[in-house]
Protein backbone atom coordinates (compact mmCIF):
# COMPACT_ATOMS: atom_id res chain seq x y z
CA UNK A 1 0.00 0.00 0.00
CA UNK A 2 1.65 3.22 -0.71
CA UNK A 3 1.52 5.92 1.72
CA UNK A 4 1.35 9.47 1.38
CA UNK A 5 3.86 11.72 2.34
CA UNK A 6 2.60 15.10 3.37
CA UNK A 7 3.91 18.72 1.86
CA UNK A 8 5.46 21.20 4.53
CA UNK A 9 2.68 23.20 4.40
CA UNK A 10 -1.14 21.02 3.93
CA UNK A 11 -3.97 22.65 2.73
CA UNK A 12 -5.37 24.64 5.76
CA UNK A 13 -9.04 23.10 4.40
CA UNK A 14 -7.66 19.67 5.13
CA UNK A 15 -6.43 20.29 8.40
CA UNK A 16 -9.69 22.12 9.49
CA UNK A 17 -11.52 18.92 7.90
CA UNK A 18 -9.65 16.14 10.08
CA UNK A 19 -9.64 18.88 13.50
CA UNK A 20 -13.38 19.17 13.36
CA UNK A 21 -14.38 15.63 13.72
CA UNK A 22 -15.98 14.32 16.59
CA UNK A 23 -15.16 10.40 17.77
CA UNK A 24 -16.91 7.19 16.80
CA UNK A 25 -15.87 3.78 19.09
CA UNK A 26 -16.60 1.29 16.14
CA UNK A 27 -15.69 -2.61 16.42
CA UNK A 28 -16.39 -2.50 12.24
CA UNK A 29 -15.27 -0.19 9.64
CA UNK A 30 -18.82 -1.34 8.45
CA UNK A 31 -20.33 0.54 11.68
CA UNK A 32 -19.68 3.64 10.15
CA UNK A 33 -20.77 4.48 7.01
CA UNK A 34 -19.80 6.84 4.37
CA UNK A 35 -20.83 10.23 4.67
CA UNK A 36 -20.69 9.68 8.26
CA UNK A 37 -16.93 9.86 8.06
CA UNK A 38 -17.14 13.31 7.06
CA UNK A 39 -18.12 14.20 10.97
CA UNK A 40 -16.45 10.57 13.12
CA UNK A 41 -13.44 10.06 13.28
CA UNK A 42 -12.88 5.99 14.04
CA UNK A 43 -10.98 3.37 14.26
CA UNK A 44 -12.19 -0.08 14.26
CA UNK A 45 -11.67 -2.10 16.80
CA UNK A 46 -10.71 0.67 19.48
CA UNK A 47 -13.31 0.96 21.82
CA UNK A 48 -11.63 3.69 24.41
CA UNK A 49 -12.53 7.15 23.21
CA UNK A 50 -9.56 8.53 25.49
CA UNK A 51 -7.15 6.30 23.05
CA UNK A 52 -8.90 7.33 19.67
CA UNK A 53 -9.22 11.03 20.70
CA UNK A 54 -5.23 10.66 21.01
CA UNK A 55 -4.83 8.72 17.42
CA UNK A 56 -7.06 11.77 16.13
CA UNK A 57 -4.47 14.58 17.37
CA UNK A 58 -1.92 12.43 16.24
CA UNK A 59 -2.77 13.05 12.97
CA UNK A 60 -4.03 16.28 12.86
CA UNK A 61 -0.43 16.83 14.10
CA UNK A 62 0.38 15.05 11.08
CA UNK A 63 -1.24 17.38 9.13
CA UNK A 64 -0.28 20.72 10.75
CA UNK A 65 3.51 19.51 11.05
CA UNK A 66 4.06 18.08 7.51
CA UNK A 67 4.98 14.23 9.01
CA UNK A 68 5.45 11.36 6.82
CA UNK A 69 4.10 8.21 7.50
CA UNK A 70 7.58 6.64 9.61
CA UNK A 71 7.88 9.74 11.43
CA UNK A 72 3.92 9.74 12.74
CA UNK A 73 4.38 6.13 13.28
CA UNK A 74 7.79 6.68 15.53
CA UNK A 75 6.05 9.08 17.69
CA UNK A 76 2.08 6.80 17.92
CA UNK A 77 3.18 3.38 18.15
CA UNK A 78 5.28 3.35 21.40
CA UNK A 79 1.67 4.76 23.23
CA UNK A 80 -0.48 2.38 21.52
CA UNK A 81 1.99 -0.77 22.46
CA UNK A 82 2.18 1.24 26.13
CA UNK A 83 -1.79 0.95 26.46
CA UNK A 84 -2.15 -2.42 25.29
CA UNK A 85 -4.02 -1.60 22.12
CA UNK A 86 -0.95 -3.82 19.98
CA UNK A 87 -0.63 -7.70 18.06
CA UNK A 88 -3.84 -9.90 18.49
CA UNK A 89 -6.38 -10.47 21.65
CA UNK A 90 -9.67 -11.84 21.87
CA UNK A 91 -12.58 -9.37 21.97
CA UNK A 92 -16.29 -9.40 22.40
CA UNK A 93 -18.08 -7.88 19.36
CA UNK A 94 -20.65 -5.84 20.74
CA UNK A 95 -22.95 -6.29 17.91
CA UNK A 96 -23.07 -10.22 18.10
CA UNK A 97 -21.77 -10.75 21.90
CA UNK A 98 -19.40 -13.23 20.38
CA UNK A 99 -15.76 -13.60 21.34
CA UNK A 100 -13.38 -13.31 18.31
CA UNK A 101 -9.65 -13.24 17.45
CA UNK A 102 -8.78 -9.24 16.52
CA UNK A 103 -5.83 -7.56 15.14
CA UNK A 104 -5.51 -4.11 17.36
CA UNK A 105 -2.14 -2.23 16.34
CA UNK A 106 0.59 -3.48 14.08
CA UNK A 107 2.25 -2.06 11.32
CA UNK A 108 0.17 -2.93 8.46
CA UNK A 109 -3.03 -1.33 10.56
CA UNK A 110 -1.39 2.18 11.07
CA UNK A 111 -0.32 2.40 7.47
CA UNK A 112 -3.93 2.23 6.91
CA UNK A 113 -5.08 4.39 9.41
CA UNK A 114 -2.55 6.71 7.90
CA UNK A 115 -2.99 6.48 4.46
CA UNK A 116 -7.30 6.66 4.69
CA UNK A 117 -7.21 9.71 7.06
CA UNK A 118 -4.66 11.28 5.21
CA UNK A 119 -6.11 10.93 1.54
CA UNK A 120 -9.84 11.36 2.77
CA UNK A 121 -8.83 14.77 4.73
CA UNK A 122 -6.94 16.11 1.65
CA UNK A 123 -9.80 15.02 -0.58
CA UNK A 124 -12.67 16.84 1.43
CA UNK A 125 -10.24 19.89 1.48
CA UNK A 126 -9.46 19.91 -2.00
CA UNK A 127 -13.25 20.02 -2.78
CA UNK A 128 -13.49 23.38 -0.85
CA UNK A 129 -11.04 24.85 -3.45
CA UNK A 130 -12.05 23.06 -6.17
CA UNK A 131 -15.66 24.91 -5.55
CA UNK A 132 -13.85 28.28 -5.00
CA UNK A 133 -12.12 27.88 -8.72
CA UNK A 134 -15.41 26.10 -10.47
CA UNK A 135 -16.48 29.68 -12.33
CA UNK A 136 -13.00 29.82 -13.98
CA UNK A 137 -11.96 26.41 -13.89
CA UNK A 138 -15.27 24.11 -14.48
CA UNK A 139 -13.71 20.98 -15.59
CA UNK A 140 -12.13 17.94 -13.33
CA UNK A 141 -9.99 15.43 -14.83
CA UNK A 142 -9.55 11.54 -13.10
CA UNK A 143 -5.74 10.82 -12.45
CA UNK A 144 -4.92 7.58 -12.19
CA UNK A 145 -1.54 6.26 -11.23
CA UNK A 146 -0.69 3.87 -13.89
CA UNK A 147 1.15 1.16 -12.62
CA UNK A 148 0.84 -2.47 -11.64
CA UNK A 149 -0.55 -1.75 -8.51
CA UNK A 150 -3.59 0.05 -9.65
CA UNK A 151 -6.77 -1.19 -9.58
CA UNK A 152 -8.27 -2.09 -13.80
CA UNK A 153 -10.98 0.10 -13.42
CA UNK A 154 -9.49 3.29 -11.92
CA UNK A 155 -6.92 2.82 -15.09
CA UNK A 156 -10.05 2.90 -17.17
CA UNK A 157 -11.46 6.24 -15.58
CA UNK A 158 -7.84 7.75 -15.86
CA UNK A 159 -8.39 10.67 -18.23
CA UNK A 160 -11.91 11.28 -17.61
CA UNK A 161 -13.17 14.65 -17.92
CA UNK A 162 -16.25 16.20 -16.63
CA UNK A 163 -17.91 19.39 -15.18
CA UNK A 164 -17.68 20.22 -11.67
CA UNK A 165 -21.27 19.23 -10.84
CA UNK A 166 -21.71 15.91 -13.27
CA UNK A 167 -23.48 13.50 -10.96
CA UNK A 168 -20.47 10.93 -11.33
CA UNK A 169 -18.48 12.78 -9.29
CA UNK A 170 -21.19 11.65 -6.59
CA UNK A 171 -19.70 8.25 -6.61
CA UNK A 172 -16.21 8.71 -8.42
CA UNK A 173 -14.34 11.24 -6.19
CA UNK A 174 -11.22 9.64 -5.07
CA UNK A 175 -9.83 8.37 -3.09
CA UNK A 176 -12.26 5.56 -4.30
CA UNK A 177 -11.14 2.67 -2.10
CA UNK A 178 -8.41 1.62 0.42
CA UNK A 179 -5.05 2.59 -0.76
CA UNK A 180 -6.49 4.56 -3.54
CA UNK A 181 -3.78 7.06 -4.95
CA UNK A 182 -6.09 8.74 -7.65
CA UNK A 183 -6.39 12.04 -7.84
CA UNK A 184 -8.19 14.88 -9.65
CA UNK A 185 -7.29 17.68 -11.61
CA UNK A 186 -9.07 21.34 -11.94
CA UNK A 187 -8.62 22.68 -15.52
CA UNK A 188 -9.87 26.11 -17.35
CA UNK A 189 -11.41 25.34 -21.07
CA UNK A 190 -8.07 26.50 -22.27
CA UNK A 191 -6.69 23.85 -20.10
CA UNK A 192 -8.37 21.62 -22.39
CA UNK A 193 -7.33 23.08 -25.54
CA UNK A 194 -3.71 23.64 -24.60
CA UNK A 195 -3.49 19.65 -24.03
CA UNK A 196 -5.87 18.94 -26.82
CA UNK A 197 -8.35 17.37 -24.61
CA UNK A 198 -12.40 17.55 -25.18
CA UNK A 199 -14.66 16.79 -22.09
CA UNK A 200 -15.76 13.23 -21.97
CA UNK A 201 -19.46 12.66 -23.94
CA UNK A 202 -20.24 9.48 -21.72
CA UNK A 203 -19.10 8.95 -18.21
CA UNK A 204 -17.80 5.33 -17.45
CA UNK A 205 -20.65 3.02 -16.64
CA UNK A 206 -21.52 2.81 -12.71
CA UNK A 207 -22.36 -0.79 -13.28
CA UNK A 208 -23.41 -1.04 -9.54
CA UNK A 209 -23.87 -4.32 -7.77
CA UNK A 210 -25.68 -5.34 -4.64
CA UNK A 211 -23.31 -5.43 -1.50
CA UNK A 212 -24.74 -6.59 1.70
CA UNK A 213 -23.48 -4.92 4.69
CA UNK A 214 -23.55 -8.22 7.34
CA UNK A 215 -23.53 -5.35 10.21
CA UNK A 216 -26.87 -3.73 9.38
CA UNK A 217 -28.31 -5.92 7.10
CA UNK A 218 -28.55 -3.49 4.38
CA UNK A 219 -28.13 -3.88 0.79
CA UNK A 220 -26.73 -1.35 -1.14
CA UNK A 221 -25.50 -0.69 -4.80
CA UNK A 222 -22.13 -0.14 -5.32
CA UNK A 223 -20.40 1.13 -8.92
CA UNK A 224 -18.22 -1.45 -9.92
CA UNK A 225 -14.48 -0.55 -9.23
CA UNK A 226 -15.95 1.51 -5.90
CA UNK A 227 -15.13 -0.53 -2.53
CA UNK A 228 -18.23 -0.36 -0.31
CA UNK A 229 -17.88 2.34 1.99
CA UNK A 230 -16.24 5.19 -0.74
CA UNK A 231 -18.96 5.34 -2.96
CA UNK A 232 -19.82 9.22 -2.00
CA UNK A 233 -19.03 12.81 -2.72
CA UNK A 234 -16.24 13.55 0.16
CA UNK A 235 -16.49 17.08 -0.77
CA UNK A 236 -20.65 17.10 -0.43
CA UNK A 237 -20.39 15.48 2.71
CA UNK A 238 -18.01 17.33 4.25
CA UNK A 239 -20.07 20.46 3.13
CA UNK A 240 -23.27 19.41 3.96
CA UNK A 241 -22.16 18.83 8.01
CA UNK A 242 -19.95 21.53 8.26
CA UNK A 243 -22.43 24.57 6.95
CA UNK A 244 -24.99 23.03 9.09
CA UNK A 245 -23.08 23.06 12.54
CA UNK A 246 -21.92 26.63 11.71
CA UNK A 247 -25.07 27.51 10.67
CA UNK A 248 -26.91 26.94 14.24
CA UNK A 249 -23.95 28.00 15.95
CA UNK A 250 -24.54 31.84 14.15
CA UNK A 251 -28.08 30.75 15.31
CA UNK A 252 -27.22 30.77 19.20
CA UNK A 253 -26.24 34.59 18.58
CA UNK A 254 -29.58 35.51 16.18
CA UNK A 255 -32.87 37.24 17.89
CA UNK A 256 -34.97 34.40 18.31
CA UNK A 257 -37.73 35.56 16.01
CA UNK A 258 -34.74 36.02 13.14
CA UNK A 259 -33.49 32.84 14.06
CA UNK A 260 -36.75 31.28 13.81
CA UNK A 261 -37.23 32.02 10.12
CA UNK A 262 -33.48 30.80 8.76
CA UNK A 263 -33.54 28.00 8.23
CA UNK A 264 -36.19 24.74 8.43
CA UNK A 265 -35.71 22.67 11.41
CA UNK A 266 -36.46 19.15 9.81
CA UNK A 267 -33.86 20.63 6.89
CA UNK A 268 -31.00 21.17 9.58
CA UNK A 269 -31.97 18.00 11.92
CA UNK A 270 -31.16 15.69 8.75
CA UNK A 271 -28.14 17.39 8.39
CA UNK A 272 -26.67 17.66 11.31
CA UNK A 273 -28.39 14.39 12.54
CA UNK A 274 -25.30 12.01 11.55
CA UNK A 275 -22.37 14.61 13.44
CA UNK A 276 -25.12 14.28 16.63
CA UNK A 277 -24.72 10.84 16.72
CA UNK A 278 -21.04 10.23 16.24
CA UNK A 279 -20.80 12.80 19.10
CA UNK A 280 -23.12 11.08 21.37
CA UNK A 281 -21.34 7.86 20.90
CA UNK A 282 -17.94 9.10 21.46
CA UNK A 283 -18.92 10.77 24.72
CA UNK A 284 -18.10 9.46 28.56
CA UNK A 285 -21.57 10.32 29.79
CA UNK A 286 -20.64 9.23 33.00
CA UNK A 287 -17.83 11.83 33.16
CA UNK A 288 -19.05 14.87 31.32
CA UNK A 289 -16.11 16.79 30.17
CA UNK A 290 -18.20 20.61 29.74
CA UNK A 291 -18.55 19.44 25.87
CA UNK A 292 -22.03 21.97 24.19
CA UNK A 293 -23.61 21.23 20.53
CA UNK A 294 -26.33 23.24 18.88
CA UNK A 295 -28.93 20.63 18.40
CA UNK A 296 -32.01 22.47 16.71
CA UNK A 297 -34.16 25.66 16.58
CA UNK A 298 -37.15 27.29 18.24
CA UNK A 299 -39.71 27.12 15.99
CA UNK A 300 -41.41 30.00 14.63
CA UNK A 301 -44.99 28.98 16.70
CA UNK A 302 -43.05 28.71 20.25
CA UNK A 303 -41.10 31.97 19.68
CA UNK A 304 -44.59 33.79 18.87
CA UNK A 305 -46.49 31.97 21.82
CA UNK A 306 -43.95 32.87 24.34
CA UNK A 307 -43.16 36.55 22.76
CA UNK A 308 -47.62 36.75 23.23
CA UNK A 309 -48.18 35.09 26.60
CA UNK A 310 -44.67 34.80 28.55
CA UNK A 311 -42.53 37.97 27.44
CA UNK A 312 -40.82 37.35 30.72
CA UNK A 313 -39.32 34.49 29.01
CA UNK A 314 -38.74 35.93 25.52
CA UNK A 315 -36.01 33.81 24.63
CA UNK A 316 -32.40 35.25 23.83
CA UNK A 317 -31.22 33.19 20.96
CA UNK A 318 -33.28 31.21 18.69
CA UNK A 319 -30.73 27.98 19.06
CA UNK A 320 -31.51 24.59 21.03
CA UNK A 321 -28.66 23.70 22.88
CA UNK A 322 -26.96 20.71 24.84
CA UNK A 323 -24.51 19.41 26.87
CA UNK A 324 -22.65 16.51 27.59
CA UNK A 325 -23.81 16.57 31.00
CA UNK A 326 -27.25 17.36 29.53
CA UNK A 327 -27.33 14.27 27.74
CA UNK A 328 -26.36 12.17 31.10
CA UNK A 329 -29.10 13.49 32.88
CA UNK A 330 -31.77 13.03 30.34
CA UNK A 331 -30.58 9.12 30.57
CA UNK A 332 -30.38 8.86 34.13
CA UNK A 333 -32.86 11.32 35.46
CA UNK A 334 -36.00 9.39 35.89
CA UNK A 335 -36.00 7.73 38.82
CA UNK A 336 -37.01 4.38 37.91
CA UNK A 337 -35.61 2.34 35.01
CA UNK A 338 -38.83 2.41 33.29
CA UNK A 339 -38.75 5.86 32.62
CA UNK A 340 -35.88 6.38 31.31
CA UNK A 341 -35.16 7.42 27.82
CA UNK A 342 -32.81 4.97 26.15
CA UNK A 343 -29.51 6.18 23.73
CA UNK A 344 -31.42 5.33 20.62
CA UNK A 345 -33.32 8.25 22.04
CA UNK A 346 -30.66 10.80 22.57
CA UNK A 347 -29.62 10.50 19.31
CA UNK A 348 -32.34 11.20 17.66
CA UNK A 349 -32.57 14.43 19.59
CA UNK A 350 -32.08 16.78 16.70
CA UNK A 351 -34.93 14.85 14.19
CA UNK A 352 -37.31 14.60 17.48
CA UNK A 353 -37.15 18.58 18.86
CA UNK A 354 -37.53 19.70 14.54
CA UNK A 355 -40.53 17.29 14.53
CA UNK A 356 -42.30 16.62 17.46
CA UNK A 357 -45.34 15.26 18.19
CA UNK A 358 -46.33 18.58 20.66
CA UNK A 359 -44.98 21.67 22.46
CA UNK A 360 -46.20 22.39 25.85
CA UNK A 361 -45.41 24.69 28.20
CA UNK A 362 -44.97 24.18 32.17
CA UNK A 363 -46.66 26.51 34.17
CA UNK A 364 -45.44 25.21 37.41
CA UNK A 365 -41.72 24.82 36.41
CA UNK A 366 -41.53 27.04 33.27
CA UNK A 367 -40.18 25.34 30.93
CA UNK A 368 -40.84 23.66 27.57
CA UNK A 369 -41.64 20.00 27.08
CA UNK A 370 -40.83 18.46 23.37
CA UNK A 371 -43.32 15.39 23.66
CA UNK A 372 -42.99 12.55 21.31
CA UNK A 373 -43.88 9.30 20.52
CA UNK A 374 -40.88 6.72 20.89
CA UNK A 375 -40.99 3.11 19.42
CA UNK A 376 -41.49 0.14 21.46
CA UNK A 377 -42.29 1.59 24.64
CA UNK A 378 -46.19 0.09 25.52
CA UNK A 379 -47.90 3.58 25.04
CA UNK A 380 -45.82 5.76 26.94
CA UNK A 381 -44.29 9.30 25.57
CA UNK A 382 -41.56 10.70 25.18
CA UNK A 383 -40.48 14.17 27.25
CA UNK A 384 -37.79 16.26 26.56
CA UNK A 385 -37.49 19.26 27.94
CA UNK A 386 -35.74 22.77 27.22
CA UNK A 387 -35.54 25.64 29.60
CA UNK A 388 -35.20 28.90 28.07
CA UNK A 389 -32.73 31.46 28.67
CA UNK A 390 -30.89 28.68 30.64
CA UNK A 391 -27.20 29.86 32.31
CA UNK A 392 -24.72 26.94 31.83
CA UNK A 393 -20.67 27.20 32.34
CA UNK A 394 -19.38 27.43 28.68
CA UNK A 395 -16.54 25.35 27.68
CA UNK A 396 -13.56 25.27 28.85
CA UNK A 397 -14.01 29.06 31.13
CA UNK A 398 -15.78 29.99 34.18
CA UNK A 399 -17.87 32.18 32.24
CA UNK A 400 -21.81 31.54 32.19
CA UNK A 401 -23.42 31.34 28.52
CA UNK A 402 -27.50 31.65 28.23
CA UNK A 403 -29.26 29.45 25.67
CA UNK A 404 -32.57 26.82 25.42
CA UNK A 405 -30.86 24.21 26.78
CA UNK A 406 -32.09 20.69 26.85
CA UNK A 407 -31.64 19.39 30.30
CA UNK A 408 -33.95 16.43 31.06
CA UNK A 409 -36.17 14.06 29.96
CA UNK A 410 -38.11 10.48 30.30
CA UNK A 411 -41.28 8.39 29.68
CA UNK A 412 -44.66 9.41 30.96
CA UNK A 413 -48.05 7.94 30.01
CA UNK A 414 -50.29 10.09 27.53
CA UNK A 415 -52.60 10.66 30.90
CA UNK A 416 -50.00 12.35 32.83
CA UNK A 417 -49.80 15.75 29.97
CA UNK A 418 -53.14 15.59 28.05
CA UNK A 419 -55.40 17.78 29.46
CA UNK A 420 -53.32 18.36 32.65
CA UNK A 421 -54.10 22.07 34.15
CA UNK A 422 -50.26 22.25 34.37
CA UNK A 423 -49.65 22.16 30.77
CA UNK A 424 -50.62 24.36 27.89
CA UNK A 425 -50.37 23.17 24.51
CA UNK A 426 -48.44 25.70 21.95
CA UNK A 427 -48.26 23.42 19.15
Amino acid sequence: MAVPTLNPLPPEQAIRFLEAKGYRVAFSWKDVWQEEHAVAFTVAKMMEVDLLADVHRSLVAALNDGQSFDQWRKGLEPLLQARGWWGKAIDTDPLTGEEQVVQLGSPRRLKTIFDTNVRMSMAAGQWERIDRLAPARPYLRYVAVKDERTRPEHLAWNGTILKVGHPWWDTHSPPCGWGCRCTLQQLSAKDLERNGWTETATPPPLDPRPWVNNRTGETVEVPAGVDPGFGYHKGKAARTASAARQLLEKMAALPPELAATVADPKTLARQIGPEFREWVDGLALARPRGEMRPVGTLAPKVVTWLADNRPDMMPESGALMVTDKGLSHLMRDAKKEAQRLLPADVKALPAILAEPQAVYFDTQDPALLYVFDPPGRDGKLGKIVVRVNFATKEPGTRASIRGNFVTTGGLLQPSDIEGHTRYTKIV
